[in-house]
C-alpha cells in the first residue's frame, strides 16, 4: 500500500471514530447522506530531494458539508478534524508521519450550486512529512 493510501485510510478511519458520517465521494442522492458529513478528498505528494534521501510531504483535503444552519457544526467538525495534523507520530501500518500544523489551511464557504439551497462547505486541507 502507498504512504498516500495508508494515510487516506487513517484520516478516513478517524473521522469516522469522531462519530461522523464519512464518504468517499460526494454522496449521491439515492445514498439519502444526511448533513453533516465528511469527504476524504483529494492529495497530493511533493518531493524533495537531498544528496541522501528523498523526503516527502503528503497533503489530504478533507471536506465538511452541513446544511445552511449548521455553520456552527460544520466549523467545529473542521476544527476536530484538523486536530489529527497536529500529532507528531502518526504510526499506520507500514509508514510513520508527523503531523505539520503549521500547514493546515482552512476555509468555510457558502456553496449555493444546488437549485433553492444553501449549503456551508469547509474544506480543510493539511500536511504530513512521511517519514
Amino acid at each position: 500500500m502507498t504512504p498516500t493510501n495508508e494515510l487516506y485510510n487513517y484520516i478516513f478511519d478517524a473521522c469516522e471514530k469522531m462519530g461522523y458520517d464519512t464518504y468517499d465521494h460526494l454522496p449521491l442522492e439515492s445514498e439519502n447522506a444526511k448533513y453533516p458529513f465528511v469527504v476524504c478528498g483529494e492529495q497530493q505528494q511533493t518531493n524533495t530531494v537531498t544528496t541522501t534521501s528523498i523526503n516527502s510531504t503528503i497533503y489530504t483535503t478533507v471536506h465538511v458539508w452541513g446544511s445552511r444552519r449548521q455553520h456552527d457544526d460544520v466549523s467545529k467538525m473542521m476544527a476536530n478534524i484538523a486536530t489529527l495534523s497536529c500529532d507528531p507520530a502518526v504510526r499506520t501500518k507500514h509508514y510513520f508521519f508527523a503531523g505539520k500544523p503549521n500547514l493546515i489551511d482552512n476555509q468555510i464557504m457558502i456553496d449555493d450550486t444546488i437549485a433553492n439551497t444553501l449549503l456551508w462547505h469547509g474544506v480543510i486541507t493539511m500536511a504530513f512529512y512521511l517519514r
